[in-house]
């Protein structure tokens, strides 16, 4: 499997670092002062929504991250492509029906721009990672996780 760690979901991988882009998101959108208030509370209500229904996974991420954080941390950078995988794999087909339905041709060209790079990147990556697993394995697991773990105080 692409960039997989044995013995963990993918949902339990990226499910902390999601959510906490998704708070930085919605933390954003509530101080813009141009998006109407209604919208504002609906979002921060599915926010809360799905906080609730994903909140055993995140207690579990949080304590794997407040006892092995490097390893953690690593976990969410394998997890992530994966996930992008599956983004890809769900956006494309809605895209391409929005593409067709959309007024301006400007934006359907763009969103085709858009999601075919986005894609190439994808597979670019993947292709390198699977030329040169075992190097970036070692620098992963040796040198990064050697790099963001703080260092103890009585040391």
């Amino acid at each position: 499997m692409f960039l997989a760690q044995a013995g963990s979901s993918l949902l339990q991988q990226i499910v902390f670092p999601i959510f906490l882009l998704w708070f930085v998101g919605l933390t954003l959108v509530l101080i813009r002062n141009d998006i109407e208030i209604i919208w504002k509370i609906a979002t921060f209500f599915v926010f809360v929504f799905y906080f609730f229904q994903f909140f055993p996974e995140l207690k579990e991420a949080y304590e794997r991250l407040s006892k092995a954080y490097p390893a953690e941390i690593l976990s969410w950078i394998y997890g992530l492509p994966r996930a992008f995988y599956f983004f890809l794999l769900f956006i494309w087909p809605i895209t391409v029906i929005r593409m067709y339905y959309t007024a301006s041709p400007a934006v359907a060209n763009m969103t085709a721009r858009t999601l075919v790079a986005a894609t190439l990147v994808y597979w670019i990556f993947f292709l390198v990672y699977h030329q040169f697993s075992a190097p970036i394995d070692e620098f992963m697991k040796t040198k990064f996780i050697d790099y963001i773990t703080m260092p103890s105080a009585g040391k």
